[in-house]
This record gives structure tokens, sequence and C-alpha cells, in this order.
């Protein structure tokens, strides 16, 4: 007997894990826009809290801020999660496909005599 390259069992779990992700999607979506603000946010705070020097050093202080780097390494973590999301959705979708194009094939060398 032949082994199945995608199981019902596979199939099953990635149709509910694509349909089940989507509300996760959208909070990992609304989490990367939101590091993606509070970057510009606090280096708008730091060069504001460094005023009275010129806009250059104003910038390079905002990018040596302790709040600076934490923000961004806020965004990289949030930005991780949403591609992490997505790669395995991608991959659920791909077995999906890979499914329907194995059925499709099943059912046409079935239909010959």
């Amino acid at each position: 007997m032949k082994k199945a390259m995608v199981t019902d069992r596979q199939l099953m779990n990635a149709i509910d894990f694509d349909g089940r992700s989507a509300a996760e999607l959208r909070v990992l979506i609304e989490r990367a826009l939101i590091a993606e603000g509070n970057v510009r946010r606090v280096k708008a705070l730091a060069m504001k809290a460094a005023s009275d020097l010129t806009v250059a050093a104003q910038e390079r202080e905002a990018y040596a801020s302790e709040a600076y780097a934490e923000a961004l390494a806020e965004e990289a973590r949030a930005a991780a999660a949403l591609e992490e999301l997505k790669a395995a959705r991608a991959h659920a979708r791909l077995t999906i496909d890979i499914w329907r194009t194995l059925e499709a094939s099943h059912r046409m060398v079935s239909s010959y005599p």
C-alpha cells in the first residue's frame, strides 16, 4: 500500500489552523504596526528632550537612547512573530494545495478504464 503524501489528519489540521489563526494574525499585525509607530514616537520624544542641540545631534541622542533600543527590539520581536505566523499559514495552505493536486490527479487516473 502506498503511503499518502498528505494524510487526512494533516489536511484537517491545516484547514483548522488556517481558520483558527486568522484572529491571531490580526492581533500580530496590530502589534507590529503599534511597535513600528512606537519607534518613531520614542525617537521624537528623545529628540524633543535634546531640543537645545542641532537636529543632527538630537537624532544622534535619540538613536543612542535606551528607550529607542528597546523600541527597536520590540519592533523586531513583533515583526518576527508576524512573519512566523505568516509562514505557518503559508505552510498550511501549501498542504491544502498539495492535497487538492493529488486528489485531482487521483480522480484523473481513476477515471481511465
